[in-house]
């Protein structure tokens, strides 16, 4: 007698498999979006729940005359009150998307500070972070 045993895939069954849920967990924040015409800084930005950042910052409008930007993505260390800079930005001058390098967060709060220069500057931008676990 014959016995015909039927293959059965994985989708076929009730069989679970693993799946690591933290590394498909993504968030979306927008950690600061205004206009600037001097020096300045955000207040500080819990992100504890997260180990990895991916920034976008986007100059929609530019004034002044020979107006530079420079913006930083700052991580605090907790026990001095000290920051210290994970992205940065230097010298920009026209509008536009940009992309720095992604990081690991090593740090429970970030904020974003940026220095502008030449004569009556102004700059309207937003800094968007895409956050993994």
């Amino acid at each position: 007698m014959s016995t015909y045993v039927r293959p059965v895939g994985l989708r076929e069954t009730a069989i679970m498999q693993p799946v690591d849920i933290q590394a498909r967990r993504k968030d979306y924040r927008t950690l600061f979006s205004g206009t600037v015409t001097t020096n300045g800084n955000t207040a500080d930005i819990d992100l504890s729940d997260f180990s990895e950042m991916e920034v976008e910052i986007k100059v929609t409008s530019v004034g002044g005359t020979s107006p530079t930007l420079d913006i930083y993505v700052e991580g605090k260390f907790e026990a001095t009150g000290d920051y210290k800079p994970i992205i940065s930005q230097l010298g920009i001058t026209a509008p536009g998307p940009l992309f720095p390098d992604p990081v690991r967060l090593r740090f429970r709060f970030v904020r974003v500070r940026w220095v502008v220069g030449g004569t009556s500057p102004s700059f309207t931008f937003t800094v968007a972070a895409q956050l993994m676990v």
